[in-house]
């Protein structure tokens, strides 16, 4: 008899234990399993931009601007330029301002896509004009500043050069234009 109440009182614990541990170990697999892909390492690739100035369908200028970027909702920023003193006063108290000119280039959101990747990007470069018409540059003048901004969520193929974004340069024959090749680091 004490046998058998012995047995059954084992019956019921291991019964009140099993859907406690049954229900207790779902969540346990599915935290596990979400911090498993969040575990996963996200993939790094490398960003080479070319800012060209084209006349006549020839690149007669250009620049180079890379970064490393990891796939997910990292960001990544490029800043490179220079300041331009130009005279905001002259005379006996003259006074010189600076204007800020190059490349301004942001990243982020990259996710691959097969044999593409989307990102958001957003780009601002700026140059001095090399002329002031006839007249050549002059100390008491201004520089005239040229600026092209641009922003977007692309696609484009990873391994292959893509023109992102082209802007004609309203005072000449030129454009400007932003030329991305992205590459998986392995």
């Amino acid at each position: 008899m004490m046998r058998t109440i012995t047995m059954l009182g084992l019956a019921v614990l291991l019964a009140l234990q099993c859907p406690a541990q049954k229900s207790g170990s779902t969540p346990d697999k599915q935290s596990s399993a979400a911090q498993t892909a969040d575990a996963l390492p996200k993939k790094f690739y490398r960003l080479n931009f070319m800012v060209q100035e084209v006349e006549n369908e020839h690149v007669i200028n250009s620049r180079s601007y890379s970064m490393i970027l990891r796939g997910g909702a990292e960001r990544g920023s490029i800043r490179s330029g220079q300041k331009v003193p130009y005279p905001s006063r002259s005379g006996a108290n003259s006074e010189w301002q600076q204007i800020s000119v190059g490349a301004d280039i942001d990243c982020g959101k990259l996710e691959e896509l097969g044999d593409q990747v989307s990102l958001r990007i957003s780009a601002e470069i700026s140059s001095v004009m090399e002329n002031h018409g006839d007249a050549g540059p002059s100390p008491s003048v201004p520089p005239i500043i040229r600026n092209n901004r641009w922003e977007s969520t692309v696609l484009i193929p990873v391994k292959k050069p893509s023109i992102l974004f082209s802007s004609d340069d309203p005072a000449s024959k030129r454009k400007m234009q932003l030329v991305l090749t992205v590459t998986p680091i392995a």
